[in-house]
């Protein structure tokens, strides 16, 4: 097991490929905790339908205020992970988004090494990854509530699992 990897995250104003990224997120663990976090919104002028703006908890003017560039944000992105394994909890549908927008603004590809939960899941319990059969499953619970909470328990799920 790696001592020290970091568990991404990018939200999307929808699911079809056309949507535009909202935010990037990231949380680092060192020896099984989490030591340090990334967060940063995308204003790319992206509307959030309202099944979205209820899911994520923020308004459309939410990115508009707080966000950066996408090349801002994209860079202290990677500029956070570097050097560190990744972890996703859904790869094949994050990758779709991260490869357009190197493309469409001309930015690096990320080189880490990638693990995705969804498809260990797969391999050992025939069926995608998901935050509640994670913590049912592996009997992993987490204090956070905020935010974090599905970061953090993708942690411990990649954790419980390369102790296996």
């Amino acid at each position: 097991m790696k001592d020290e990897f970091v568990v991404i995250d990018i939200t999307t104003n929808g699911l079809d490929e056309d949507s535009e990224i909202v935010s990037f997120a990231a949380l680092r663990f060192e020896n099984g905790v989490s030591t340090d976090r990334f967060f940063e919104y995308v204003n790319s002028g992206a509307v959030l339908s309202d099944n979205v703006s209820e899911i994520l908890g923020i308004t459309n003017d939410t990115p508009q205020r707080y966000g950066t560039t996408m090349e801002d944000a994209y860079w202290q992105f990677i500029e956070f992970c570097y050097g560190n394994d990744l972890v996703t909890m859904h790869h094949d549908y994050d990758s779709k988004f991260m490869d357009r927008i190197c493309r469409e603004y001309d930015l690096p590809f990320l080189e880490n090494h990638i693990t995705d939960l969804d498809t260990l899941f797969h391999l050992k319990y025939h069926r995608g990854y998901s935050t509640r059969f994670a913590e049912k499953q592996l009997g992993i619970s987490t204090v956070e509530t905020d935010k974090w909470r599905h970061l953090d328990i993708a942690g411990k799920v990649y954790l419980a699992l390369q102790g296996e």
